[in-house]
């Protein structure tokens, strides 16, 4: 450190002062050089002896001798303000080893040797630096003196928090009745702390209480250190949650982490926190009877029954707060549990909802920055002094099917309720949304269409239930037929709600549109989804009908079935066993092998399977349709076999599509669809070349003389396109031709292959080769 600059200065103006005190300028010039007296004063002042004192530092192990020495100078000279720290040199006493031997001496705080005679043999011994050496108390003094304090070298220096005891903290709250944490540990510090050292602020502790978890507590365990937010934990590996600090006496831990100089250190104290008064309620004399009120639109209007009753049992509440009142039910009406619901809210299983009769109260008046919220609980009687509502239905009502439940609502609604003979307000003041219409269903099993002769009653739009992906069964939308409804009215301000009113009517099927959209595509391309249509654009099962000539000239009859007997396993099983009981081919046979036109008659005129088919929901009417489709077909004998599925030939088909669903009439549409040959990529070719065009008649034997017929370089699943001819002459004047067997004997050949039929077409093949003996 600099600090002689300033005090130089200084020194020689007080000692030229000094010494021309009383004599002229004039005369002192002549007698003495000015600069001169002024430059000996200032060495005279700026040299003073240091003054020593014992103290505390932290050196560290890496530090160098110029820090060592100055981390000195500034702990143990008293006085360095007058002290010149660059010209003092320092020791210090310490040990010095050499092996096992030991030797105390002074020498420098940068490291040093000394020598002593170990049983008459001069031996060296060495002395570790200063900031080398271990922390502890070390003697140490100015080179070339004798005068020594004690320096006690530590690694960082302790620190200390002293705390208050008997504090009182009041917790601090938001606008939004939340504690106002940022506050709270301010006011914690600023209360609690009473001194530190080193001096530290709010932001240089963390202040912690000591939490239970809101479960999983038993004794210390499911207790820790916790934000005064609270946080989570666990507790012997469970996941635990700590609550935010409340009201009452806690243990609070104020922690100081340290710095790399100076250690942490941590204090503990028992404070007690305050929170808000809290509101009481004065309450009217009980008992408590109160009317619902009720909204036009809506029926219960909750808001304002709440506010009737917090009128009818609360006189007044003290202190006058501000906070949210809230009015709840107890939903389990035995009151063995606390379970308080909004009004318009159910318990779980939504049977029970408020209304009429004894009812276990609570009403509430919410938290606010400077109150303390409260409830209190009591018994109401709520009454409901409108009239009664009646429903009564019209009997022998029809109406047409409707893909849209809401529309058959509506058809009810305009047709089955007989106003004349109801108790209800005008009609048209109401709609279909004003009443609770639903019909006596039964369920449909996994998805299968089996009924389970599970019943009840449901919305017209039906209800599922299901288990993740897995449909476990459903209650379907109100269909066509005879069915049993349900009507009641739901009430509003005027009208208490009806019982349920049971009528039936009579939902006839709707017709349906189908339309075959013609197309053409290559075979082995997939159909466009739009190829066939219906409107309206329900489910439908749709049996589709093809029938047409191939690209082989021969008769190609196909028919597609929905996908519910392909995609439903169970479904197929089901009919697979009815089927094999009355001696029949299974489904899964049938649409792997085919059936012909006369073993499908006879199969669709077996009463066990249309019983079967009935049970399944499939409309057997629709199976007369498909033959009266197939009987219309031009050249369909009975002996023609039907394929299952999409044509896999080339070739041009008359397309009929037959609908099926239990709400709609039959439905029939007719188109074409062209299934073209591929000829684009398709190539012949030999599957083994003849070396020179001859071959030995023994090689020939084993030949192989065909080609492979492939599309964009792959060879084609089926080769039975592919035909051949081998022609020629014999060595012994003999007449070959063949379109099956290729020739051995030796003569002379040509074979053409080409394609006849099939999906795919491509360019014949020719080539002479000779067969030697």
């Amino acid at each position: 450190m600099k600090r002689t600059d300033i005090r130089r200065g200084l020194a020689a103006v007080l000692a030229t002062l000094t010494l021309v005190q009383g004599t002229s300028l004039a005369a002192l010039a002549a007698e003495a050089d000015l600069t001169e007296v002024t430059e000996a004063a200032e060495e005279a002042v700026a040299f003073a002896a240091p003054q020593l004192q014992s103290g505390e530092a932290v050196i560290p192990s890496d530090a160098s001798l110029e820090e060592v020495e100055q981390i000195l100078f500034n702990t143990l000279v008293a006085n360095k303000d007058q002290v010149e720290d660059e010209s003092l040199e320092w020791e210090y006493y310490c040990t010095g080893k050499n092996g096992l031997l030991t030797n105390d001496a002074w020498g420098s705080v940068n490291g040093f040797t000394s020598e002593k005679k170990v049983v008459f043999v001069p031996t060296t011994f060495t002395h570790p630096a200063l900031s080398a050496n271990e922390d502890g108390n070390y003697q140490v003094r100015l080179a070339g003196t004798t005068a020594e304090v004690t320096l006690h070298k530590v690694a960082k220096l302790s620190s200390s928090i002293t705390l208050n005891e008997g504090c009182t903290v009041g917790l601090p709250y938001n606008e939004d009745a939340t504690v106002d944490f940022e506050t709270l540990y301010q006011s914690i510090f600023n209360t609690v702390v009473e001194s530190t050292d080193p001096v530290l602020t709010l932001s240089d502790v963390k202040i912690e209480y000591y939490a239970t978890a809101t479960t999983g507590s038993v004794g210390e365990q499911g207790k820790d250190w916790m934000p005064l937010e609270g946080g989570k934990g666990t507790v012997l590996g469970i996941p635990v949650t700590y609550p935010a600090i409340s009201e009452g006496s806690q243990k609070i831990r104020v922690s100081y982490a340290g710095t790399d100089t100076i250690y942490g250190t941590s204090a503990e104290i028992d404070v007690t926190f305050t929170d808000r008064e809290q509101v009481q309620f004065n309450l009217n004399p009980a008992p408590y009877e109160v009317g619902l009120v009720f909204d036009a639109e809506q029926g219960y209007d909750y808001d304002a029954t709440a506010a009737a009753i917090y009128d009818a049992v609360v006189a007044s509440i003290t202190p006058a707060s501000d906070g949210q009142v809230s009015v709840e039910y107890n939903v389990d009406k035995t009151s063995i549990t606390d379970s308080f619901k909004p009004l318009n809210e159910t318990d779980l299983t939504g049977l029970i909802k408020f209304g009429t009769g004894e009812w276990e109260i609570k009403i509430s008046v919410g938290d606010t920055k400077v109150y303390k919220g409260n409830s209190t609980i009591v018994t109401v009687n709520m009454t409901d002094s409108r009239p009664a509502s009646i429903v009564a239905l019209k009997p022998g009502v029809s109406f047409t099917y409707n893909m849209d439940a809401s529309v058959m609502e509506q058809a009810i609604f305009d047709n089955a309720i007989d106003w004349e003979n109801s108790t209800l307000p005008a009609k048209e003041t109401l709609s279909a949304d004003d009443f609770e219409i639903t019909y006596y269903s039964e369920a449909i099993l996994f998805d299968g269409g089996i009924d389970s002769g599970i019943k009840s009653w449901v919305p017209l739009e039906g209800k599922s239930y299901d288990l993740g992906n897995v449909n476990l069964g459903t209650y379907p939308q109100m269909g066509a037929g005879e069915q049993s409804i349900h009507v009641s009215y739901k009430g509003d301000a005027n009208f208490r709600p009806s019982e349920n009113a049971e009528g039936t009517v009579t939902v006839n099927k709707a017709k349906v549109s189908v339309k075959v959209n013609s197309t053409n595509i290559f075979a082995g391309d997939e159909l466009p989804e739009n190829f066939i249509t219906t409107s309206p654009a329900d489910q439908f099962d749709l049996y589709t009908i093809y029938a047409g000539v191939t690209s082989n000239v021969t008769t190609g009859l196909y028919l597609d079935l929905p996908e519910r007997y392909t995609d439903n396993s169970l479904l197929i099983q089901t009919i697979d066993k009815a089927l094999e009981a009355i001696g029949q081919k299974t489904l899964t046979q049938m649409m792997r092998e085919g059936i012909t036109v006369g073993e499908l008659r006879e199969l669709l005129s077996t009463q066990e399977l249309l019983d079967l088919l009935d049970k399944l929901n499939i409309d057997t009417g629709t199976f007369g349709q498909i033959l009266t489709v197939i009987n219309k077909l031009p050249g369909i004998l009975d002996s023609v076999r039907i394929s299952f599925g999409e044509p896999n030939r080339a070739g041009l088909y008359t397309v009929a599509v037959v609908t099926d669903n239990k709400n709609y009439e039959t439905g029939v549409g007719m188109g074409f669809l062209l299934v073209k040959m591929r000829l684009s990529g398709t190539h012949l070719t030999w599957n083994r070349e003849i070396p020179n065009g001859k071959l030995s008649a023994a090689d020939a034997k084993n030949f192989d003389f065909k080609a492979t017929l492939t599309c964009d370089g792959e060879a084609v699943k089926d080769q039975s396109s592919v035909h051949y001819l081998y022609s020629g002459m014999t060595s012994k004047w003999r007449i070959y031709s063949s379109t099956t067997t290729p020739p051995t004997e030796p003569g002379r050949y040509v074979v053409t292959v080409c394609i006849l039929g099939g999906n795919y077409m491509a360019a014949p093949l020719t080539r002479s080769f000779q067969i030697t003996k």
